[in-house]
């Protein structure tokens, strides 16, 4: 389990724009990317469906769940589907996007391509093996 913050970037990889870089919170315990539905509506996301999401509380609530959202961490990229959150005014790092980018364990902090330090709250990239 832990939280930290890092530096990303993000963008509509639809639409003729650059990314923008921001910060964004890290938190092993949350599954998805979650994005604040303010810059879903800036970057203009497409919509792919509605769906149940749970929290850590138990509460559940159903969110639209947006596409083709490109993240860059420690200068790795990926495309994904997030959830939008009508209050959020962060973006959310879920295991999803750590261990698709940074081979991650959720179950673990320190991952095989990256190590997650919540006192320090940030995220440090590690070498690739080069096999």
């Amino acid at each position: 389990m832990g939280i930290a913050y890092t530096t990303i970037k993000v963008r509509n990889p639809l639409k003729d724009k650059e990314s923008i870089e921001m910060e964004a919170k890290i938190d092993t315990e949350a599954t998805l990317l979650v994005l604040p539905e303010e810059m879903v509506k800036d970057f203009e996301f497409p919509f792919i469906r509605r769906q149940t999401v749970k929290y850590t509380n138990e509460d559940t609530a159903e969110r639209d769940v947006v596409g083709l959202a490109e993240v860059e961490i420690c200068g790795r990229k990926g495309w994904f589907e997030a959830i939008v959150e009508p209050k959020k005014k962060y973006l959310l790092i879920g295991a999803v996007v750590m261990e698709s980018l940074l081979e991650a364990r959720s179950s673990k902090l320190e991952a095989r391509s990256s190590k997650l330090e919540p006192r320090a709250s940030r995220i440090e990239p590690r070498e690739r093996d080069s096999r």
